[in-house]
């Protein structure tokens, strides 16, 4: 039998982190277009994630089936970047000026990833850079409300909802 190839979410955003600090810390300007792309992708997921605990937990005062959850978490992993950024507004998970900050990377990601040929600045090093820093300063307040949600539930990195299946789900 094939073994699921399974890690923590916490020890990937950690991944994630060391390789950009690195980059920006070593002016690894080769790198900044790569940076860039890996930011979109750990915001775009991470707010997925946080619109299925948010919704899970906002839920939590019933007892949940097993197949409520396993739809829940389906449905989460169907939404694409615009609908995951939508569904955080409505639930409450971001306030509107965050909403607004990510929609205006969420509209540059798809220029750039659906357009990367097109895409004027991509050896400009000091247009990647700033853009790399202001998905950072994204990041780093969604993982203050990735904080805070956790406070708020109680849960820790042992719970199975910061399990991850590599190559498939954001969330298993």
């Amino acid at each position: 039998m094939r073994r699921r190839r399974e890690y923590k979410l916490t020890n990937a955003i950690d991944r994630v982190d060391r390789d950009i600090s690195a980059i920006l810390s070593k002016n690894q300007s080769a790198r900044y277009f790569e940076g860039v792309i890996l930011m979109y992708s750990l915001i775009e997921n991470t707010l997925k994630w946080l619109v299925f605990v948010k919704i899970l937990w906002d839920k939590s005062a019933k007892t949940l089936r097993e197949g409520e959850i396993i739809s829940l978490k389906n449905f989460c992993n169907q939404q694409d970047f615009h609908s995951s950024l939508h569904l955080a507004l409505i639930t409450g998970l971001i306030p509107h000026s965050l909403f607004s900050r990510i929609e205006k990377i969420r509209v540059e990601r798809n220029d750039i990833v659906h357009q990367a040929y097109l895409f004027v600045h991509r050896r400009n090093k000091r247009v990647l850079r700033a853009k790399l820093e202001r998905l950072v300063g994204i990041a780093g307040d969604l993982f203050v409300l990735f904080n805070d949600l956790i406070d708020e539930t109680g849960a820790d990195d042992s719970y199975d909802i910061f399990k991850v299946r590599r190559k498939r789900q954001m969330i298993i």
